[in-house]
């Protein structure tokens, strides 16, 4: 695949004050599991860690990015696994409807504790002192990583327009990112404001075998802060896509240097 480059689109949103579009560069592909229906991805000290869904299909993943040899915990049949968050030596995993925050070792992917919490789990993602869960809706809920207690919420907004089914979620460089469910995109949001900053269309990502499925839509996101760059995929997608940042990401980071 010849790689992709940034480009600066007209947004689609509607309103003059829509934030715009771009499309990504693609740095390499790598294999993924086109069995897995992935609700969740996450980095972590050179690995990559994967929520699966559908009950009696749901897991746990800890594999290299293109490895074969990783780790896989299968949740009880009951639990449909959805969004999640590498939280220091922890993982934490949300389900769809249980209401239940499952909590593991990031090394082992042994159990540890759980916690409760009231509606539904999409995704989740940390930023060193909280975590930001969605639940299908334009809010995010901001937790205590300790406690799960909500602390606060965060209304998403593209320009006055609420940007709803907010799924997998991901903490890049200072933003909050999205996947915007039975959709291509990855929604940038501000985190102060809930303002989106900007969009990323995965369309043009989307593999061939899979556009028969409705339900392999675009859905994961990983940050690898030292290496600069992300991961994508999607729910049962053959490959997993490794991006580099876009580059008003890039000139912060070297102006941040810089000084």
């Amino acid at each position: 695949m010849k790689p992709l480059v940034f480009i600066l689109l007209a947004s689609l949103a509607g309103t003059a004050a829509a934030a715009p579009v771009l499309q990504p560069k693609v740095l390499a592909t790598h294999p993924h599991d086109p069995t897995a229906f992935t609700q969740g991805l996450a980095w972590a000290e050179g690995w990559l860690f994967e929520s699966t869904g559908l009950y009696g299909e749901s897991s746990l993943r800890r594999y290299r990015p293109g490895g074969k040899n990783g780790l896989i915990k299968r949740l009880p049949k009951q639990l449909f696994g959805e969004g999640l968050a590498v939280v220091e030596g922890r993982l934490v995993q949300l389900t769809w409807r249980a209401g239940l925050a499952l909590v593991y070792d990031r090394h082992t992917l042994r159990y540890l504790d759980r916690f409760r919490y009231r509606g539904e789990g999409w995704g989740l993602a940390w930023d060193g002192h909280r975590l930001y869960h969605s639940d299908g809706s334009d809010r995010i809920l901001v937790r205590d990583p300790d406690t799960f207690r909500t602390m606060s919420l965060i209304q998403v907004r593209d320009g006055d327009k609420p940007v709803k089914r907010l799924n997998e979620l991901e903490w890049v460089a200072g933003e909050l990112w999205a996947n915007v469910f039975e959709t291509s995109r990855i929604v940038r949001i501000d985190p102060e404001s809930g303002q989106v900053k900007g969009w990323i269309d995965l369309a043009p990502l989307r593999p061939e075998e899979t556009r028969g499925d409705a339900l392999a839509v675009a859905n994961g996101i990983a940050y690898d802060p030292q290496g600069r760059r992300l991961f994508v995929t999607g729910k049962r997608w053959p490959v997993l896509y490794e991006l580099a940042l876009p580059e008003d990401l890039e000139d912060q980071h070297a102006n941040q240097s810089a000084n």
